[in-house]
This record gives C-alpha cells, structure tokens and sequence, in this order.
C-alpha cells in the first residue's frame, strides 16, 4: 500500500512539475497589458486669505497636501521585448478621485523600461508626459486640465502565469510636476498580461 502512495505522488510530482516547465512565459516579440484598480492621490490644495489690517488688504496663500481614494482607470502598456529579461513600452496610465460628481484624474502618457528578474516578478520605470484635472468624458464634455510631466514605476507579480498570457498584481507610483505643484498617485492594479 505504501508503494501506491509513493508512486502516486512521484506521478504527480512529476506531472505537476511538466506542467510548470510548459506554462513558462514566453518573453519575446510584441507585448502588452490592460488593467484597472484603486488608487490613492496626494495634491496639493491652495487656499486664499485676506484680512484686513491697519494698514490695508493683506493675502496670504498657503499651501496643504489632501489625499483622497478612487479609482485607477483603465491603464495600457504596448510594446516589445528587446531581450528575454527586458521589454520597452508606451503606457497610459493614472489615478483618480471622484469630487461633487467630477472626476479629477492624474494622467501618465510615456515611455518605459519592464525588467523581468525572474518570471514571476517585474520592475518597471519611465517618463512622460502628464495631465491633471477634471476628466471631459464624466463631466459633460467641460473640464480643465494642467499639463506637465511625471514619473512612473512599478513593482509586479505573475499571479496566474502561462506560455503568453498572465494576470499581473501591481503596485504603480505616478509622481507628476505641475508648474510648482507636486500630486502624487499610488494604485494597486490588476492587469492582463500577454506576450
């Protein structure tokens, strides 16, 4: 009897490993991924006071940093790998928050590097171009944006891998510049992954 039950789990073993050499992910050629999540924003918030003194009208701005939860809206990442271990890309990307029924997006538009250290685990940085503000589409067709430039990195894991499609989890950082202002975005997305 403990033949059997020997034997049967050294077919499984056996079994169960083939299977994990067969579903490798195949990094090479045209790649690509589509997610969405949750994201967090920090931006900056300015507000204006005027008192008046003995010696007329003085105002003051100061400057305080409020973070709000919403939604990181559906990202893009298209491009090829250029080694095995390396991939370069163009992706659209961002967080959001939802404010008296507008929605205020952090928006990423660039170029970046994907770094595959093992298959199950990737890094990811660029730079590009960025906008922030009122999203036209959930607004009525009105809103305001600024332009400026941000960051955008990203650790991820392979959760459920095969030969040339994955579903990734990951954790985005979108620092952006706004012509003296700072907002930030952090999101946890899950994205679809192929190869």
């Amino acid at each position: 009897m403990k033949g059997w039950l020997v034997g049967g789990w050294v077919v499984a073993l056996t079994f169960g490993a083939a299977n994990a050499a067969q579903a490798r992910p195949h990094h090479d050629g045209f790649t690509g991924d589509l997610g969405i999540g949750l994201s967090l924003m920090l931006f900056p918030v300015h507000s204006v006071s005027v008192c008046e003194g003995s010696f007329g009208c003085v105002e003051s701005d100061t400057k305080s940093t409020q973070s709000k939860w919403g939604l990181a809206p559906l990202s893009l990442s298209l491009g090829a790998f250029v080694s095995p271990k390396v991939a370069l890309l163009v992706r659209v990307s961002g967080t959001s928050y939802f404010s008296d029924g507008k929605q205020i997006g952090h928006n990423f538009y660039g170029a970046i590097a994907e770094v595959w250290p093992i298959d199950e685990l990737y890094l990811s940085g660029g730079i590009g171009f960025a906008l922030y503000g009122a999203n036209p589409l959930f607004n009525g067709g009105s809103g305001s944006s600024t332009s400026g430039w941000a960051l955008d990195f990203r650790v991820g894991a392979a959760l459920a891998q095969g030969t040339n499609h994955d579903f990734t989890l990951s954790l985005e950082a979108i620092p952006g510049f706004y012509d003296g202002d700072v907002v930030n975005g952090v999101a946890l997305v899950g994205a679809w992954k192929w190869y």
